[in-house]
């Protein structure tokens, strides 16, 4: 047995660590069993006449095993681990919502642990609203987000939403807050574990998500939901509290060995035809995640015919369809998708007539949230910028606001087409000419730039100016004459999805 905690164990007698080791083996030692029953009122109770259900995964964050033909379940886990259902797609919870009690349940010494689930038919269609960093810290931002974010999801017709992660902004006595606004959505609402949800005087990875979990249940887990399995993961590998320097540890982007031996057992059980979505907080591209993580997740996905990746973390949009350059060695790229920040660069104004921060993202995308909507193991997004119209998709700028005929040297027109890879192809008509390709180039986006003296938080801090691959620069033509001028951007991405966006412009004498 390996022994962590290396740096307490060498104060603790040998005689007394065998014992304690011989202990630990003895209490975690315990079945655990119960049954996954149809839930006919829906009261979360299994009452009489209530048939178990045959052949649905129960899980541990460890082992997976299928309940009976009479619906039974037995697990072998320790007393405090999670136990959840892998939700069939022709089922929901009974009674609750997701991250409630009918989601998840600890194994206790004592007593079965039963789950109550409801039939409903499988829908080939279906919608999942998808939301990166909260990153709450006090009222304000709370007031920001439930006005800002919460409100707007009200709107929505959907079948789950998820929070990708950095509900706090390490101040974690926002949870219940937090959960009080999504318990008003009418669909379920997952949540996943971020680098500013860390019990910041936790010794170790595997304990720093423990707060989280008192609120939202366990950090990595998987569901069904018409043709596609979806999988969240927590991939914050959490250095421990820095004791010589008094706080917070280090962190950096992985995959933990317990997840992936879970995650291989989990994707078993999985059909080839299915689209698998995997869920998680930190991109698993080289910059933000270590190799062999990568290259372990990989090495699952790349055996399966249909793969998407979702991430929050970045405070910015992007879009990359992943090759061998990205160590995806599969038959075709992978989508991974960051997207962007519901508080877009944390908070920061200026404020609206409101009194909200505007909260655009670095990138110079408006905050918001990203649309998914699946038909079989196929899919379909849209970004959903908050406080905009939904098809405000793109800003075009002028390199200068005094345009001056005869004079345009050098004066060139940015696109920044907020949810598009740098490979799409980006058209730009100006007045009735022919369209003209532009040229995508990464850089700083000009709004940001020309607004940065504006951009500050409630606590009076600014971030820095991100890099984005999502611009794209035409220079205009020598011969503008003056007056008015109108352009017309059209732009299609390699996945087919398009986008079109119009500005006005003067050309002074």
């Amino acid at each position: 047995m390996k022994i962590t905690g290396g740096i307490y164990m060498r104060r603790i007698p040998l005689f007394v660590t065998i014992v304690f080791c011989f202990l630990t083996v003895f209490v975690h030692a315990v079945e655990t069993e119960g049954y996954v029953f149809i839930d006919l009122n829906k009261n979360g109770v299994r009452d009489k006449g209530e048939k178990g259900l045959p052949g649905i995964a129960v899980s541990d964050q460890k082992t997976i095993v299928i309940t009976n033909r009479d619906g039974k379940y037995r697990i072998n886990t320790e007393p405090g681990n999670f136990i959840f259902v892998i939700k069939p797609a022709g089922y929901d919870f009974a009674g609750t919502k997701a991250n409630g009690k009918g989601f998840y349940k600890k194994a206790e010494t004592g007593g079965p642990i039963d789950f109550a689930l409801t039939p409903k038919k499988v829908k080939t269609k279906f919608t999942a609203l998808m939301i990166g960093d909260p990153q709450m810290r006090g009222e304000k931002p709370l007031n920001a987000f439930q006005e800002d974010i919460v409100t707007e999801l009200l709107y929505n017709e959907a079948d789950f939403a998820c929070v990708l992660g950095d509900i706090a902004d390490n101040d974690l006595s926002i949870y219940p807050r937090e959960k009080e606004m999504i318990e008003q959505l009418p669909y379920p609402v997952y949540h996943v574990f971020g680098n500013h949800d860390i019990d910041e005087q936790a010794v170790t990875a595997k304990e720093a998500s423990g707060v989280f979990s008192q609120y939202y249940g366990p950090d990595y887990f998987s569901f069904n939901e018409g043709a596609v399995h979806f999988v969240v993961l927590n991939n914050i590998v959490y250095h421990g509290w820095d004791q010589g320097g008094n706080k917070r540890g280090d962190y950096f982007g992985g995959l933990p060995d317990p997840q992936y031996k879970w995650l291989e057992k989990d994707l078993n059980q999985v059909a080839d035809d299915k689209l698998v979505v995997v869920m998680s907080h930190i991109p698993f591209l080289e910059n933000y995640t270590d190799k062999a993580s990568i290259a372990r997740l990989f090495s699952l996905l790349e055996k399966r015919s249909h793969s998407l990746l979702l991430s929050g973390h970045l405070h910015y949009v992007e879009n990359q369809f992943l090759n061998k350059d990205s160590y995806w060695t599969g038959k075709q790229p992978v989508q991974s998708l960051t997207v962007g920040a519901a508080c877009g660069s944390w908070w920061t104004g200026p404020l609206d007539e409101r009194g909200l921060p505007v909260a655009s993202c670095i990138d110079g995308a408006p905050n918001g949230y990203f649309r998914f909507d699946f038909d079989g193991n196929k899919y379909n997004y849209y970004f959903v910028p908050a406080n905009h119209r939904s098809d405000f998709q793109m800003r075009i700028m002028l390199s200068s606001d005094s345009l001056k005929a005869g004079d345009l040297s050098g004066e060139f027109l940015s696109v920044n087409v907020f949810a598009a890879s740098p490979q799409a192809k980006v058209l730009v008509q100006i007045n009735e000419a022919a369209p003209v390709l532009a040229d995508n180039y990464t850089g700083n986006d000009p709004f940001i730039q020309s607004t940065y003296q504006l951009r500050y938080n409630f606590d009076n801090w600014k971030p820095k100016l991100q890099p984005t691959s999502h611009l794209w620069k035409l220079e205009l033509p020598m011969s503008l004459s003056p007056g008015l001028h109108k352009v017309k951007v059209t732009a299609t991405d390699v996945d087919g999805k398009n986008y079109e966006g119009f500005k006005l412009f003067n050309v002074k004498k």
